[in-house]
């Protein structure tokens, strides 16, 4: 020590220890805050990522479950035959059961059929506007339609959903579309449920710098979708402009604590005011408390360091002799192994240039101490790394045992090498067997796979231990220890070396016995009347497939037979559906009973089925049937104390040697049941080319009919009235006309019979009522109103169901301006007898107004005298048919109507003879008392205005001598 300078040693210390602290302090303060800073940004990184995924599979697993109800649905309940027909009614009789469950079960709002050209067939919605309100909707619709694929996107008007739109085809080709659409609520509740963070939809295009309008979308803002609104509102509009943030984290700090914005762009196509952007709201409020708590425990950390350091210092200002004694007594407790309280009372480094023996003699205290405690410290790490890993396997242990026992499948470990087979004691329990049976190799398994299956099994394995096949999954039945088989689904997955050999397999094995039940009831459901049990619609097309194929052999006929409950209607009425439901299946039970075996009989819906005669002979054996089947029926069937009679209307449609689908010979059967129907309720018919014919012409004449009426192409003419005694003119006939371009005219006998039945005699005669009044009011005003021309108009026995026929009447009068004498209301027999009630009331209202009442065709129809004579009918018009035999052979004819006139007269109404041809018949029937004549002897129909120039230049009539022959055609009604 000689030669060296001395340095105090209270100098040292506090050289040595006050640099070490505060290096030590700044190094482990900036560490630890890096450290939990980058943790945070790890974790915050993360959190978005597995949100915007879950994001993506909610949204990509909504688009598949739309895209296959928009594909499956119309292959349920006979949709895509009513899709196929065009009929909004059809449609909505086989949708609106499924309608509710689908609400339910598949979230749906919005279900739409369209035809071929984009039209709306039927519709449900829930929350949804209707589609043909829809621009984007409807060109969505053609899109799918013209490339044939299906399409999801979101559309957002009132509400915004997620629409999914197919094509339904049929036969190969494209009959038309459905669209389905499901709220995106269901999807942003479903997200917020997974990611447990507040979220928002928003709308309009997510790079714009302008802060969103955080109104509602349907009050004109952009908020599609909130959870939680006022929570979310407060952050979004503190959040600002989202545009910068795209993709990122965006921080905001509010009174209720600290957040992190998240906004992503929406999966999917989007149609209407731009794409839509998903705010994710994380709520990070306790991860910067805990960041701001470790910086406060840096600065306590930090000032109980320069508390030691003060205490060191105080320490080393003791005399020479002080250290002494404090190596002495620490000395002690290297033995105790109390390292860090000798480090403590000691310097951590060695003297920097001048030392001394204390110095000396403390260092190497020290690094005794740092020895020892390092071999202290190994040993410890040692014992933790044994007891951590034993504690390791004992989790793991515990693990697989609980996962073993609480799974439901049985478990399997197949070592190859070995070729012994762990089986769990479930999958002992699933055959039967006791947990402790032994059963280490693969017989145990093998031997009691069904003999059927087992080759399959086996094929399966080899496959996947080969290569062939990723996995191991295959399904089979096994036989129990008792008796039964339980059918089984494997799966399993090999182990494999660097060579690609498998030395080892292991899986599960799951009963799947009552899923195979419920896949079979489905399957029969599916093909079966629910109500009946009989073969449905698709069952029974697909048998008649069947025995069209087997045609192709030599000697195979076969006949379809469809059948109609006849007036069903009346049953549920008069007894309850409940009822009716209860005679449809007694009839299914009595049909079955009259079949051969080999036959089908199915039910179509409603009441109508069907029978499939197989393997017959000829028509004759098909007529056969059907006489058994009335048999059958000629008993009544009872239900709840009532004896009901039923009967059916048979149509029979035999094979014809030439290719016919399945439908076609259905559609021909149910073709000739109509025309039996119209032949004689009960009865039967058998098809020929004829009967199709006719339909089709019906069809085209009811479609020609219908766009006739939208294009007002029919026209009224007029026929006069002629008084018999003076030839003065006394009105005219309104007489509907349908003419067509370059086409010969449609007769009334034909299209008058045909609205009655399809219901376009409302429209059209409602029309004829406006027209014929237009004119009365021309000829009123202009022909001066002393002398009125009245204008009969015929009012069919359909129209007294029409409830504002009455106004459409008096509407007319009172649209022209004049009184009800300028027009009389014909009715004929058969009208007035089919509806007497509903004819009275609607005569008393008509006489209320001044209009003359008409009794049309009388002599022809049902009626009785006493209807005559307590009717409030003005004229009789009298039928042509009694006319037209007027100074014949038979005398009888004229007494006839003599007699026909006298009682009329009696009964103070006026006569009108239809159908006057001669000059002898208008004199003939002057001397009978006939006050006025109609007939093409005084003039055919005209048109208004050829009937305007007949009333400019009449000149009167006398009825002398004998003149052209002619005749007056059909009249409305």
């Amino acid at each position: 020590m000689q030669g060296r300078r001395f340095i105090s040693l209270k100098w040292k210390l506090l050289g040595v220890f006050g640099g070490l602290i505060l290096l030590l302090l700044a190094t482990f303060a900036l560490f630890n805050h890096y450290n939990l800073e980058r943790q945070y940004h790890e974790q915050r990184v993360a959190e978005q990522t597995r949100a915007r995924h879950q994001l993506e599979g909610l949204v990509e697993q909504s688009r598949t479950e739309l895209i296959n109800l928009a594909q499956l649905l119309p292959a349920l309940s006979g949709i895509r035959d009513a899709v196929r027909s065009g009929s909004p009614g059809a449609i909505g009789e086989r949708f609106s059961p499924l309608w509710t469950s689908l609400q339910v079960d598949a979230d749906l709002a919005l279900a739409a059929f369209f035809d071929r050209e984009g039209r709306v067939l039927h519709q449900d919605h829930l929350i949804a506007p209707p589609c043909q309100d829809c621009q984007e909707i409807r060109a969505a619709v053609a899109r799918v339609l013209e490339l044939e694929r299906p399409e999801v996107f979101i559309h957002c008007r009132r509400s915004c959903l997620i629409h999914a739109v197919a094509p339904i085809l049929a036969d190969g080709e494209t009959i038309g579309a459905m669209l389905v659409g499901r709220s995106l609520a269901n999807l942003v509740l479903t997200y917020r449920g997974i990611s447990r963070m507040e979220v928002a939809v928003l709308a309009g295009d997510p790079g714009r710098d302008a802060p969103p309008d955080l109104r509602p979308w349907h009050e004109g803002g952009d908020v599609v979708a909130i959870t939680h609104g006022e929570r979310t509102l407060p952050l979004l509009n503190a959040a600002g402009a989202l545009a910068a943030a795209l993709g990122e984290r965006l921080p905001v700090q509010t009174a209720a604590g600290r957040f992190e914005l998240m906004p992503m762009p929406m999966p999917g196509e989007t149609l209407g005011r731009g794409p839509l952007t998903v705010v994710s709201i994380a709520d990070v409020t306790g991860a910067r408390q805990r960041i701001a708590a470790a910086r406060l425990q840096n600065v306590l950390i930090g000032l109980g360091g320069l508390g030691v350091f003060a205490l060191l210092v105080m320490a080393v200002s003791h005399a020479p002799l002080s250290r002494l004694r404090r190596v002495a007594r620490l000395l002690p407790l290297l033995a105790e192994r109390r390292f860090q309280e000798v480090r403590s009372h000691l310097p951590a480094a060695a003297p920097q240039g001048a030392a001394d023996e204390l110095a000396l003699l403390e260092r190497t205290t020290l690094v005794l101490a740092d020895r020892l405690e390092r071999l202290e410290a190994d040993v410890q790490r040692q014992n933790r790394s044994l007891a951590e890993r034993m504690q390791e396997l004992s989790v793991e242990r515990e693990r697989y045992a609980l996962a073993a026992a609480g799974a439901n499948d049985g478990l399997w470990d197949w070592n190859l090498e070995t070729n012994q087979v762990y089986y769990s004691p479930r999958w002992k329990e699933m055959l039967g067997l006791a947990p402790d049976a032994p059963a280490e190799d693969p017989a145990a398994w093998f031997t009691r796979v069904h003999p059927d299956d087992r080759a399959a099994l086996q094929r399966a394995l080899e496959r996947h231990l080969e290569g062939q096949q990723p996995w191991l999954e295959h399904e089979y039945r096994m036989r129990l220890e008792g008796n039964g088989h339980r059918w089984m689904r494997v799966r399993g997955l090999a182990v494999r070396r660097e060579d690609g050999l498998a030395y080892r397999i292991a899986g599960s094995m799951t009963d799947i016995t009552e899923q195979r039940r419920i896949q079979e009831q489905l399957r029969h459901d599916a093909l079966h009347d629910a109500l009946t049990g009989l073969p449905n619609r698709t069952l029974f097309l697909d048998r008649l497939r069947q025995a069209i194929f087997r045609t192709h052999r030599a000697g195979y006929r076969f006949a379809v037979l469809f059948l109609d409950l006849d007036d069903f209607k009346t049953i549920n009425d008069s007894l309850g559906h409940l009822q009716g439901d209860r005679v449809l299946v007694q009839a299914a039970r009595r049909l079955e009973g009259v079949l051969r075996p080999g036959d089908t009989v199915a039910r179509l819906g409603g009441d109508e089925f069907s029978i499939l005669l197989e393997g017959i002979v000829g028509t004759a054996e098909a007529e056969d049937v059907v006489r058994r089947v009335q048999e059958a029926f000629a008993r009544p069937i009872r239900t709840q104390e009532q004896d009901v009679f039923v009967r059916f209307s048979v149509g029979i449609a035999t094979e014809s040697g030439v290719d016919a689908s399945p439908e076609e010979l259905l559609r021909n059967a149910d073709t000739a049941m109509y025309q039996a129907k119209r032949r004689s309720r009960g009865g039967s018919a058998v098809f020929d080319l004829s009967m199709h014919t006719s339909a089709v012409q019906r069809l085209t004449l009811e479609t020609s009919m219908r766009r006739a009426l939208d294009q007002e192409a029919f026209q009224l003419h007029y026929q006069p009235i002629v008084c018999l005694q003076s030839g003065r003119l006394a009105g005219f006939e309104a007489l509907a006309r349908w003419p067509r371009v370059g086409q010969k005219p449609v007769s009334p006998a034909d299209f008058i019979p045909l609205a009655e039945q399809n219901g376009l005699i409302l429209p059209l005669g409602r029309w004829v009522i406006q027209s014929a009044v237009a004119w009365a009011a021309h000829w009123y005003h202009h022909g001066g109103q002393d002398r009125i021309l009245p204008v009969n108009i015929n009012v069919s026995g359909h129209q007294l169901g029409d409830p504002g026929l009455m106004d459409v009447v008096t509407g007319a009068l009172e649209a022209h301006g004049i009184p009800g004498a300028c027009i009389k209301v014909e009715f004929t027999e058969s009208a007035i007898m089919e509806n007497t009630e509903r004819a009275r009331a609607f005569m008393e209202a008509l006489k209320a107004r001044g209009i003359a009442l008409c009794i049309d065709d009388f002599g022809t129809g049902y009626s009785s005298l006493s209807q005559l004579r307590d009717l409030p009918f003005d004229v009789v018009k009298i039928d042509r048919s009694f006319v037209r035999h007027l100074g014949g052979a038979d005398p009888r004819h004229e007494a006839m109507l003599r007699a026909l006139v006298s009682i009329i007269r009696a009964l103070d109404k006026s006569t009108v003879a239809e159908g006057v041809e001669t000059r002898a018949q208008a004199a003939r029937l002057l001397e009978l008392g006939c006050d006025l004549g109609q007939g093409f002897l005084f003039s055919p129909a005209l048109a208004p205005q050829e009937a305007e120039r007949l009333v400019a230049s009449w000149q009167g009539f006398a009825p002398a001598g004998d003149g052209s022959r002619g005749g007056d055609g059909p009249d409305l009604g």
